[in-house]
């Protein structure tokens, strides 16, 4: 039984409370059946005399008594406290995050109108040696964007790889989410040296971490925006190794397909840096065909991604389209609060004995 936040194990104790009853009534009726043992000359003087305080209170010693078996009586009832505990088994999906950090990933083709003029008020050599513009370029909105989804798993393990002209894994799989997200807010284009972007080589280190992974889903979110001209394992090598693991791979390819971009410029001739626009160039364009292929043949999907909001849509996307199966079993464990009711009553009823036999005792 439940009441007033407390749990009763023994609430049939209860019952015990309706004797409060019949012994007020005995004691009220033994009170007015009581013969007075001392005789006065003069009743009617012994009339006029007032009670005094000790005489008001005499009732009060019984009145211990029976609260001392109220005390007694909620105590035998076991009060217990309830605390809630929840316990949840998950099966996880265990991500791989395979990111290109290659120098194309600095472009700024990626910026909104606001951020654009923002830009182009700011010292473009300030920006340039502070390497400012990073947080507007390709891969600081991807960072952004996997930041975000990063915190919104709860239960999986993540790692990250990073690939440029070579491959390395910057973080395993891990649940500290805390210490993955300043691994990779810490990842810039030297983070993985070489020129080229080698994204068979990325996938392979990824697929490496998830080899021996007993989770019931492995993914590989691989971001790009290149083509690949630097690994040593062919990226459609590396796909059917991941089919052959069971690895699915989501591929998103970032930055604009034409049209100009935000770029430095030097005056040749005093050396100052300023802003410029420059066209985007075929030969930087995404290699969407071998990206659809990976996606198709490990069972996963290619995105594209030409600004913030593409790749906020896509990171959501796969969110949703991954996630994890929880249980949640809840239960309640009991703590005992008898006690202080044991020690209340046994207090009540040692002052009932004290007062009964010194301020109120009873001249027969």
């Amino acid at each position: 039984m439940d009441f007033l936040g407390f749990h009763f194990q023994n609430p049939e104790a209860f019952f015990l409370l309706f004797l409060v009853p019949f012994l007020i009534f005995d004691y009220w009726w033994s009170q007015r059946k009581r013969k007075s043992t001392i005789k006065f000359p003069a009743l009617a003087l012994a009339r006029k005399a007032k009670p005094s305080w000790t005489m008001r209170l005499r009732h009060m010693v019984p009145g211990l008594r029976i609260a001392a078996l109220c005390c007694f009586v909620v105590a035998l009832s076991r009060p217990q406290n309830a605390t809630e505990v929840e316990y949840t088994s998950t099966d996880g999906v265990d991500i791989m995050l395979a990111l290109d950090v290659s120098g194309s990933m600095g472009i700024l083709d990626m910026l909104t109108p606001s951020e654009r003029v923002k830009l182009g008020v700011m010292n473009a050599e300030r920006v340039l040696k502070t390497g400012e513009f990073w947080n507007y370029s390709r891969l600081g909105y991807a960072k952004i964007v996997i930041s975000d989804f990063i915190q919104k798993r709860k239960s999986d393990r993540i790692g990250l790889s990073v690939f440029a002209g070579r491959s390395f894994t910057q973080c395993p799989l891990t649940l500290d989410y805390g210490s993955l997200l300043e691994i990779l807010g810490a990842v810039n284009d030297s983070t993985a040296p070489g020129n080229g972007t080698a994204i068979g080589d990325g996938l392979m280190t990824s697929l490496a971490r998830l080899e021996k992974s007993e989770a019931k889903s492995r993914i590989v979110i691989l971001l790009t925006d290149g083509r690949d001209n630097a690994s040593l394992v062919p990226p459609l090598h590396a796909a059917e190794v991941a089919k052959a693991l069971g690895v699915k791979v989501y591929t998103v390819g970032v930055g604009k397909k034409n049209g100009s971009v935000l770029a430095f410029q030097q005056n040749p001739w005093t050396g100052e840096i300023s802003w410029g626009e420059r066209e985007i160039t075929p030969e930087e364009g995404i290699d969407e065909s071998v990206l659809k292929q990976i996606s198709t043949m490990t069972g996963g999907k290619f995105y594209r991604a030409e600004n913030k909001e593409d790749l906020e849509d896509i990171y959501a996307n796969i969110d949703k389209l991954e996630k994890t199966e929880i249980q949640t079993i809840a239960y309640a464990r009991y703590a005992e609060k008898f006690y202080p009711w044991l020690l209340a009553g046994a207090l009540l009823l040692l002052l009932e004995l004290i007062l009964a036999n010194t301020r109120f005792v009873r001249i027969p």
